[in-house]
């Protein structure tokens, strides 16, 4: 699956003019407001210019991006703070209904995830003593952290079949049996915690001959790889936003970024920021190569960028001063979205101890 370069720039531009109009830091907050968590209007709009039907095949109506493509879409979603559920139903949910979905299902599924009717979640992370197993028929167990699985129609619930085999299962999550706890993250955002309760699931039958482990394995690092290219487009905000800070606060009567040690500071950060995007396009790239390599690219990236990112973050508030940490200011906010992404798909320490493995595994092969 690829994209060529001008179909990835036309969607980078046809986002960032559509966030330009319409998500300005200050008509966030009316989303921020919203009882679902993020803006209808916009999801609709979303589907209308075809960013949720990025990941569908060209023969169901969808541009077949490549990790490119939604890096495109992920940069915005960071430097906007985009409240809607891409990452967790256009990239994650459907990215994993077409690797492990028979063609059945997804028939059934991906034109009304395409169209923006249907929110998909993928609940993968087990509640303590919660673990999620499926006997052929019924689901039982729990899941923590769940995004967006307050709003989601429909949950891809990762577990285990009575062979003790890894398995996904498709959930309607308004059945019988299914409970939620709907709370909001730092940052805004939705999440749940599912329980199931012997409730009918249906098993992803996939015909492709990919297991459900290996399944599962590659759209967690795609999603990793889509919170990296998220982070650039935090990181470049902050970067101009600080820049353009400097040059206008006054302070014993001229601006503070007159002050060398500041401007040695915010030439830091811009290395930083070019140090990340070079990552995120390593990456990007590794997640079309063999599985080794792919996890240790990939991880490597995930763990310096999440080092990198909060280091810009936090020399952004400290040069803004007080205002930094305030709701009145966007940098708080920026903060608050790194924190949450930090925690998603696998944190910067457990990813560096798989970059770890991974690298030893390679040097030592036998």
């Amino acid at each position: 699956m690829s994209t060529d370069l001008e179909t990835i720039a036309m969607l980078r531009d046809s986002a960032a003019r559509y966030a330009e109009d319409n998500y300005s830091f200050h008509q966030r907050w009316s989303v921020l407001e919203q009882p679902s968590g993020y803006s209808p209007q916009a999801w609709s709009d979303f589907a209308e210019f075809g960013f949720l039907a990025l990941r569908l095949p060209e023969e169901e109506g969808g541009l077949d991006g490549d990790a490119v493509a939604v890096g495109a879409i992920m940069e915005i979603v960071g430097a906007r703070l985009l409240m809607e559920p891409l990452l967790a139903s256009a990239v994650v949910g459907t990215g994993l209904l077409l690797r492990q979905g028979s063609a059945e299902q997804k028939a059934t599924l991906l034109p009304a995830l395409a169209d923006g009717s249907l929110v998909l979640a993928l609940a993968d992370e087990d509640a303590p003593g919660q673990a999620c197993v499926f006997d052929g028929r019924h689901l039982t167990g729990g899941k923590l952290g769940v995004l967006h699985g307050d709003v989601a129609g429909k949950l891809l619930v990762s577990a285990r079949d009575t062979a003790g085999e890894t398995v996904v299962v498709l959930v309607d999550a308004e059945a019988p049996g299914v409970s939620r706890k709907a709370y909001r993250l730092v940052d805004g955002r939705g999440a749940a915690l599912i329980a199931f309760e012997g409730v009918q699931a249906e098993c992803l039958q996939p015909e492709s001959g990919h297991s459900a482990a290996e399944s599962l394995a590659a759209i967690r690092d795609e999603a990793t790889v889509a919170l990296c290219a998220e982070s650039l487009g935090i990181v470049r905000n902050l970067v101009t936003i600080t820049t353009e800070y400097l040059k206008v606060r006054k302070q014993f009567g001229r601006t503070i970024g007159s002050n060398q040690a500041l401007q040695h500071r915010m030439v830091d950060c811009f290395m930083l920021q070019e140090e990340i995007r070079a990552l995120v396009a390593a990456a990007q790239q590794a997640l079309a190569g063999p599985a080794e390599e792919r996890t240790r690219i990939v991880s490597g990236a995930r763990a310096y960028i999440a080092h990198a990112a909060r280091k810009v973050c936090n020399e952004a508030i400290q040069m803004h001063g007080g205002l930094g940490v305030t709701d009145e200011l966007d940098v708080s906010h920026y903060f608050r979205r790194l924190m949450v992404n930090a925690a998603l798909f696998g944190s910067r320490d457990a990813h560096f101890a798989r970059f770890t493995d991974a690298t030893l595994a390679v040097a030592s092969p036998h």
